[in-house]
């Protein structure tokens, strides 16, 4: 099946051509189709599957392209200072970075803009990302809370939220910090969650913030993606 049946737009599946990705993997095939709808969606998916595509390219879509496929009430507006109109949290910088790389890969014929926040660095060239105005922000928890207690981000006018790897970040203590944020989103939302275990924290954690979700599984839970190369490599003391 390739990506053109997913009913994706001319500027993505042209972005996905130049990177060479003909075949959408397995969680991409069942993600993408509920996702362009606007439902929520609860995904079981390892590192190492495609999970990235498979909410970052609906949001590309939905966000920048509903009026070049006719649905004028989702016509894309441009996002104010400071007030992205999608979040995707992660919990490491390098997933957020990760994360905004392929963002502005699949994005860049669709005219979107994206900015990364994660701590461990200068704060000012973040804001003044923020005040430039940006579609979608890639944040790890606590430096976004940090920036919207300062006032340089509010997520008043975010209409999709995504949770990568939760289950990682309910290993880091980011849980409480996750529900903060998700309260400053507003209620009308589509919001989206992976992980690739679902302990009962995280399922207790989908329950509050999802609505009626689309679930999908790709993975047996626990496994090794097929993708991952493994070795052990035996160095002196």
């Amino acid at each position: 099946m390739p990506f053109k049946t997913l009913r994706l737009a001319a500027p993505i599946l042209r972005a996905l051509a130049e990177e060479g990705y003909e075949t959408p993997t397995p969680i991409q095939a069942k993600a993408i189709p509920p996702a362009l709808e606007g439902k929520d969606l609860l995904g079981c998916a390892q590192t190492g599957t495609g999970k990235t595509a498979a909410f970052a390219l609906p949001i590309i879509q939905r966000l920048k392209l509903a009026g070049e496929l006719g649905d004028a009430a989702h016509a894309p507006r441009r996002a104010a200072p400071g007030r992205p109109h999608a979040l995707i949290l992660a919990p490491t910088r390098e997933l957020a970075l990760q994360i905004d790389e392929s963002l502005r890969t699949y994005g860049r014929h669709a005219g979107v803009r994206t900015t990364v926040i994660f701590g461990g660095v200068g704060q000012n060239p973040q804001v003044k990302a923020l005040q430039a105005g940006v579609d979608i922000v890639v944040a790890t928890p606590g430096r976004l809370l940090d920036l919207i207690q300062q006032r340089h981000c509010s997520l008043a006018d975010v209409h999709v939220l995504v949770l990568d790897e939760a289950d990682r970040m309910l290993d880091m203590g980011f849980i409480k910090p996750i529900r903060q944020i998700a309260a400053m989103v507003p209620a009308k939302r589509q919001t989206m969650l992976f992980s690739a275990t679902m302990p009962k924290e995280i399922r207790h954690l989908a329950d509050a913030l999802l609505r009626d979700p689309v679930y999908v599984e790709v993975t047996p839970v626990a496994s090794a993606a097929p993708k991952i190369e493994q070795c052990v490599i035996h160095v002196a003391r």
